[in-house]
């Protein structure tokens, strides 16, 4: 009897962990708007990547600002999707969106995409 006790709590375990796992697909899981814009770090991220795709594609644009951005959880990290604004050499301006997963925890930064 134990042992069919303890096979059912298996059991529960094992599903609530599937359940726990599919709550934070990043598939599944929508990007939601940043509320505030001018906090610095999310001006920063935007800076960051810019400095990253330049130093990927040798470009240089420059950073003018994060004008539009959205977040997704994907535990245990975040996406960070950006309309960042940039100035070429000859003044052109334009709007970029940057992808960048940061995991704060592990202090990481990627940047998945930059158009």
């Amino acid at each position: 009897m134990a042992t069919c006790r303890q096979l059912l709590l298996a059991l529960v375990v094992v599903a609530a962990a599937v359940e726990c796992t599919a709550a934070f697909d990043q598939d599944n899981t929508p990007f939601q708007p940043i509320p505030d814009l001018a906090v610095p770090r999310i001006q920063e991220l935007g800076r960051w990547a810019v400095q990253q795709h330049n130093n990927q594609v040798g470009d240089r644009l420059t950073f003018v600002r994060v004008n539009g951005g959205q977040f997704q959880i994907v535990a245990p990290a975040l996406n960070y999707l950006l309309a960042v604004d940039t100035m070429n050499v000859d003044g052109t301006a334009s709007t970029h969106t940057a992808l960048i997963f940061v995991q704060y925890w592990t202090n990481t930064q990627r940047l998945d995409s930059f158009n």
